[in-house]
């Protein structure tokens, strides 16, 4: 990996974390996701990092602690299966994934002090803040942390129409410009319907409580309101990234 993974980000004024851990949790992603899983995460992480700079609430909040939460946040979409559980929802699935992870690496750090950094609370609070992504009314009354991270991966979907108002056009642009789309839009319809498939007793769509099973699971998911929001968010949001990328016939 470069030693600049990220671009400097000077319209949003925010830094994404490099130390290891997070590096090794991009990487994981990468492994186990999508490329449009990833830099939808990674867009969720510039933005909830938006939010706590711009947001006095959230003055206090660990920026690392974040980068892990919004990183690892959709690992319950993992295209390695057999990451996966038979008969959790893609929440858990992933929080429980996060928590492995993060178990794992610093059970393997060369010092105390990198395992000092994550006792109990912090892993938990970063298990809750990836459980209840999708869950916002909830998150927002939990920690800080979780419920930035909520509102940040909130922003992937609805950028400058953010309920908030923190999220400038300017800034929405550097940011999908720094990690585009990559087809977004039209891959998560299509994991959540094999979701609906491949696990219909337990696959729902966020806080709305719409249980989708595996018959009629496409119509299911194109007509509930949880989607129809998330859709049209996205829509909203293409006026501001029809931008060529420099030298290229790439569109965002």
């Amino acid at each position: 990996m470069s030693e600049a993974p990220f671009p400097p980000f000077l319209v949003s004024e925010i830094t994404i974390p490099t130390t290891p851990i997070v590096l090794a949790a991009l990487e994981y992603s990468r492994t186990h996701t999508s490329v449009a899983t990833v830099n939808h995460c990674l867009r969720s992480t510039a933005f909830a990092l938006i939010l706590a700079r711009k947001n006095p609430a959230y003055a206090s909040v660990d920026p690392e602690t974040i980068a892990l939460c919004t990183i690892l946040h959709d690992m319950g979409w993992a295209t390695t299966k057999s990451l996966l559980s038979k008969d959790k929802r893609f929440e858990v699935d992933g929080a429980n994934i996060a928590r492995d992870f993060i178990q794992t690496e610093i059970a393997h750090a060369d010092h105390d002090a990198g395992r000092a950094k994550f006792d109990e609370h912090r892993v938990q609070l970063i298990w809750d803040a990836v459980a209840l992504h999708a869950t916002p009314s909830i998150a927002a009354h939990k920690q800080k942390e979780v419920a930035v991270t909520a509102s940040g991966i909130l922003g992937d979907f609805v950028g400058p129409h953010h309920p908030s108002g923190m999220i400038t056009i300017d800034e929405y642009k550097e940011i999908v410009r720094a990690f585009p789309r990559a087809g977004f839009r039209e891959e998560m319809p299509q994991i959540m319907c094999a979701l609906c498939v491949e696990k219909p007793e337990t696959t729902y769509v966020g806080e709305m409580g719409i249980k989708l099973g595996a018959e009629g699971h496409k119509q299911k998911w194109e007509k509930n309101r949880m989607s129809d929001g998330l859709h049209e968010g996205l829509e909203a949001c293409k006026q501001y990234e029809e931008l060529k990328l420099e030298g290229s016939d790439t569109i965002l």
